[in-house]
């Protein structure tokens, strides 16, 4: 009885730590219909397009050689893009920073986003997921970067903010101003300067 006791305390301690580790002390999430936020991505599909072709996006943990921490399976588990694939989309104001600088520093304006896709060949997104880069002062810590899901067709704002789940990941890219570009192609990777 003693280790069964033990045994469940333990488990209860473990699931309290991943959920205090798993939540940025300055998250927020606001849901609502904001038209201003479904028109700044209105026409996306005109700007740059980062990736012609779709790409898998591979969990990160499978390709480590080590044992994921109660944190990292945390975040490959709530990653929305993990095993999907995506097509991103860039603004003219955040071009530049990720199809030519090699350790992008994205200006006040940049707005990315990346289609998650069912299939190649699909018609309209599962999901639209939003960056856009806001004012010194915003989140300093997680590089000024507002997150924004959408519904497929871009016009249902169902999350937007200091989003938790998108921090997590995004965190990790600290390097390339929060954005991961494991989806550029070969020949853009070799031209960054």
């Amino acid at each position: 009885m003693k280790k069964l006791l033990s045994f469940v305390m333990a488990a209860g301690f473990s699931l309290s730590v991943a959920s205090v580790l798993s939540r940025p002390a300055n998250s927020e999430v606001v849901v609502n219909d904001d038209a201003p936020a479904a028109e700044l991505i209105a026409g996306y599909r005109q700007w740059t397009r980062v990736n012609p072709e779709p790409q898998v996006v591979a969990s990160q943990i499978a390709i480590q050689c080590a044992a994921p921490t109660l944190t990292q399976q945390h975040l490959e588990d709530g990653n929305p893009h993990r095993d999907k694939l995506v097509v991103v989309y860039v603004n003219d104001v955040g071009r530049v920073a990720m199809m030519e600088q090699k350790q992008p520093v994205f200006p006040v304006g940049s707005v990315v986003v990346k289609e998650k896709l069912t299939t190649k060949d699909s018609a309209v997104p599962e999901l639209l997921t939003v960056m856009r880069k806001r004012e010194p002062g915003y989140d300093p810590e997680r590089g000024n970067w507002e997150y924004m899901v959408f519904d497929g067709p871009g016009k249902v704002l169902q999350a937007s903010g200091k989003l938790e789940k998108c921090q997590g990941c995004h965190l990790l890219e600290r390097n390339t101003d929060y954005i991961s570009r494991r989806y550029l192609p070969a020949d853009v990777w070799q031209k960054l300067k």
